[in-house]
């Protein structure tokens, strides 16, 4: 590096020493390394500027306006438990075949009656209750009734299937067309 600084300095010193036939000047004392640059090149010196605003508004002139907020979250998904209750289906709901060996039925199909009683006032029915897979009894025995609503038009919906609406995460707005469909399909 010391090298390069005094090479630097010789090859200033060389090129800022007069031509020949040129009248000699007495030369500018130079304070420092880059003193000597400056007076070789014809570079003024550094001047001392105070620091520039860069703020868009003294940039284009104009207040800067803050970006809007963004909108707030959806509100969650509704669930089975927070319409329904902590239990909305009836825990191992089971049937016997002709052998006497019980079998389990798919809880979704088993709502309990506080579920069936909410189903009721959602969509104006009464709760009823019935063996939807042994109705005509048989060999085959349902070892706890289906609580069901039945509607103004006659029609019976199974509450349970309607409470799986809310299983999926589904936003309230999508499961009122599920309802719907079910109700009037």
């Amino acid at each position: 590096m010391v090298h390069a600084v005094s090479h630097l300095a010789s090859r200033v010193a060389a090129f800022s020493s007069p031509a020949a036939g040129t009248p000699k000047t007495s030369p500018k004392p130079a304070t420092n390394f880059a003193g000597n640059l400056q007076s070789a090149f014809g570079a003024s010196a550094p001047v001392a500027t105070p620091p520039q605003d860069t703020t868009l508004k003294a940039l284009f002139g104009q207040p800067v306006k803050a970006a809007p907020d963004p909108p707030p979250p959806p509100p969650p998904a509704p669930t089975a438990e927070s319409v329904f209750g902590a239990n909305p289906w009836m825990t191992a709901p089971t049937g016997q075949g002709p052998n006497g060996v019980k079998f389990s039925y798919n809880p979704l199909y088993f709502a309990t009656p506080a579920t069936a009683q909410k189903v009721a006032q959602m969509v104006g029915g009464t709760v009823t209750q019935s063996n939807q897979f042994t109705p005509n009894g048989g060999p085959f025995q349902q070892q706890q009734p289906n609580w069901m609503v039945q509607l103004p038009n006659g029609n019976q919906i199974n509450p349970g299937i309607l409470a799986s609406f809310y299983t999926h995460g589904y936003p309230q707005s999508y499961i009122d067309g599920l309802i719907a469909g079910y109700v009037n399909g």
